[in-house]
Parts: C-alpha cells; sequence; structure tokens
C-alpha cells in the first residue's frame, strides 16, 4: 500500500515537472516566434538567449561594457534589434525617432523590471521616481511639463559662457591626451564633461536665485 501511494506521489511529480517544463518551452518558444521579424544576434541556446556571447565578449576583452556589444550590434544589425536575456526579448532602439516614437507617439508601457532596479539598487533610492523612471504616463507629463522652462532657448542663452568654458576645457584635455599612444574611454570623459556642466550651470542658477 506504501508502496503504491509512492509510486502514485512519483509519478504525480513527476507530470508536473513535465507539464511545467513542457508549458514553459512552448512559451519560450511562443516569444521566439512573436519577436522574429525584428533583426538581431542569433540566440547561444534556446534558453539562455545571448547571454553566453555577452559573458565570452566580457571575458575576452577585459573592461568591454554592453555599449560596445551594442555598438558592434548597430552596426551589424541596425538601429533597432532584439537581444535575449535567457527567455526575455529586449528591445534596443539607437535611433531618436524609433526611440521618440515607441515612448511618445505610441506611449508603449515601460518594463517595471528595469525601471525599478533603476530607482531602487539594494533596497536605496538610486534614480528615484524621477522622468527617466516613471511608468505613469500622467505623472511623467506632469513633470516634464515643470522641466520646459529650463530648455527655453531664452533660458539656455544665459547658460552658453558655462557651455563654452566646459568644451574649451574639453577640447584641449582630448588635445593633451592625442599623443597616438595613450588609450581613452570616451564614456568616461563625457560622462566628466556632462557632470561639469552640471555642477557649473547649477551654480549658475544659484547666483541667479
Amino acid at each position: 500500500m506504501a508502496v503504491t501511494a509512492l509510486s502514485f506521489a512519483t509519478v504525480t511529480l513527476a507530470s508536473l515537472v513535465t507539464f511545467g517544463f513542457v508549458s514553459f518551452s512552448l512559451y519560450v518558444l511562443y516569444q521566439h516566434w512573436r519577436y522574429r521579424h525584428i533583426p538581431g544576434p542569433a540566440r547561444d541556446g534556446f534558453f539562455t538567449g545571448n547571454l553566453v556571447f555577452i559573458r565570452k565578449e566580457k571575458k575576452r576583452v577585459p573592461g568591454r561594457g554592453m555599449t560596445v556589444i551594442w555598438y558592434n550590434w548597430y552596426h551589424e544589425y541596425g538601429s533597432v534589434y532584439v537581444m535575449w536575456i535567457y527567455h526575455v526579448p529586449v528591445a534596443i532602439l539607437s535611433d531618436p525617432d524609433s526611440a521618440k516614437k515607441a515612448l511618445v507617439t505610441l506611449n508603449l508601457p515601460k518594463a517595471h523590471r528595469v525601471y525599478s532596479l533603476l530607482s531602487y539598487v539594494f533596497g536605496q533610492r538610486a534614480v528615484g521616481r524621477s522622468i527617466l523612471t516613471e511608468l505613469d504616463h500622467e505623472v511623467w507629463s506632469r513633470k516634464r511639463n515643470m522641466l520646459n522652462p529650463a530648455f527655453h532657448r531664452k533660458y539656455l542663452m544665459n547658460l552658453m559662457d558655462a557651455f563654452n568654458s566646459v568644451g574649451d576645457g574639453f577640447l584641449e584635455k582630448l588635445s593633451q591626451l592625442a599623443d597616438g599612444s595613450t588609450p581613452v574611454k570616451m564614456v568616461d570623459e563625457f560622462a566628466r564633461v556632462t557632470l561639469d556642466i552640471i555642477g557649473k550651470v547649477g551654480k549658475v542658477f544659484m547666483q541667479a536665485k
């Protein structure tokens, strides 16, 4: 009797596992079929997507980030392509017009799992609920309208001295680094320029107040 009950439990468990595996496989197959019209790199595996290639590239070239991989795929597949992280499709839009159409014209929903990670990292506030991570379009639109005056031409003209000062310093630094042998990470340099501009513009704004 006990053997029969154990066998029944084993068969039931095996059936549930098999059903779950088949159902998940069909779901992944459906996802692949759903996004088949969008170009992109070939998947390394049915379940792993492009994760194997990404890890190999990062190991092959130390310090290589996703931006370099995306840039190479952009030249190979165009401004709109799809990559796969396991069974999750990630559409990459490298064209401003395509991004505007997706985010503004069509108002496509943002991925909660991605934007929530940017908002709070390890339980601590990172970007927060800003216009970059806001999922509610009405709230985003209200916040964006509040920022519109800051990008008015009349206001920006008052900041041209700060912009020019940072630009001149940036060009001078690049001229010192351009010796033909020193490798320069332009991503880091542009990040420093951006922070420099934000700091100087913030100072001008505080002085104006």
